[in-house]
């Protein structure tokens, strides 16, 4: 089933996901509480103990070409042919050692998706074990993210109470109206009760069957009341655990001093809106960092993740 995120650059840009059997938490009182946060003392798989020395280990798409040597590439890879990306140096990566068929060689690139093990000597990774190719098991498992509506579906099913509002127009001026509540967090729009017939027949493009969603870290009636003033479909309201302005601030402030006290620089940094987190990966972060972090801004609104993890088993 499909599911749509009003991106805060507006409502022209929408991500469509898979929704496929998520559904609202049964009995879930509307916006009781925001979203848990892990406590602080919680063991992080994608943070390197402070006491680990190293060696560390790496899952990624290593790439060498004509004018560079082999480097993990630790930013946004571009979809040419051969790729092209940017990333830390690998010292000792040998394509040649590696077994046939388990890298691509185009214009005299070579790359594939391989598993590192190595420690810091500078700003590269001198590596202490030989590469291989990566498997399916190896890797953080991808993040699946939640659209449902966090309100208990209502008797007899979400229902637009007044179906003349129910439209395009009115969900563009309810989006302007939660944005100028104190406390906006997030708006989304929930379609995980769409049966794949349903979105055959394109219900998908049919405002009568929208949930809107709106998360606040503010008093929910007012921002119900702002809405409801012009939007007629069904609605959820609930509570946020950080506002859209307070985690734009963080992302801001950490894009201008690049994380500093981290054991490297960031090299990626996202606004996760629907997760309610700013998203920070480093080439190496320590649980030291994550506090850091959370004494800066508060548990939670800064998410640290590290390249570079000790090595598993």
């Amino acid at each position: 089933m499909t599911s749509r995120l009003v991106a805060r650059l507006g409502l022209s840009a929408v991500v469509f996901v898979s929704a496929c059997g998520q559904q609202p938490a049964p009995g879930a009182a509307p916006g009781s509480d925001p979203p848990a946060v892990a406590p602080a003392d919680v063991a992080r798989p994608d943070l390197v103990p402070d006491e680990h020395p190293g060696p560390f280990e790496a899952t990624g798409f290593v790439l060498q070409d004509a004018g560079h040597g082999p480097q993990l590439c630790t930013g946004a890879i571009a979809a040419s042919l051969p790729p092209q990306c940017w990333g830390t140096d690998l010292i000792g990566f040998d394509f040649s050692s590696l077994p046939a068929g388990s890298y691509e060689s185009v214009s005299g690139s070579r790359y594939g998706d391989f598993v590192v093990t190595g420690v810091l000597q500078g700003e590269a990774i001198r590596l202490t074990a030989p590469a291989r190719p990566a498997g399916p098991d190896d890797g953080p498992p991808p993040p699946e993210p939640s659209f449902a509506s966090p309100c208990p579906e209502p008797a007899g099913g979400w229902r637009a109470p007044d179906p003349a509002r129910a439209t395009e127009e009115a969900l563009q001026a309810a989006w302007v109206r939660a944005e100028a509540v104190e406390g906006y967090g997030l708006l989304w729009i929930d379609q995980s009760m769409l049966t794949p017939e349903e979105i055959a027949a394109e219900a998908v493009n049919d405002p009568l069957r929208y949930v809107l969603n709106v998360s606040t870290t503010g008093d929910l009636a007012e921002m119900e009341a702002a809405v409801r003033a012009v939007w007629g479909g069904a609605l959820c309201v609930s509570a946020a655990a950080h506002s859209d302005a307070e985690l734009t601030s963080a992302r801001d402030a950490l894009a201008e001093d690049e994380l500093s006290g981290a054991g490297s620089a960031l090299v990626d940094l996202q606004l996760d809106q629907l997760a309610g987190q700013v998203t920070a990966t480093a080439l190496l972060a320590r649980e030291a960092d994550q506090r850091r972090l959370d004494e800066r801004f508060g548990v939670g609104v800064v998410r640290l993740s590290s390249v570079l993890r000790p090595p598993a088993g």
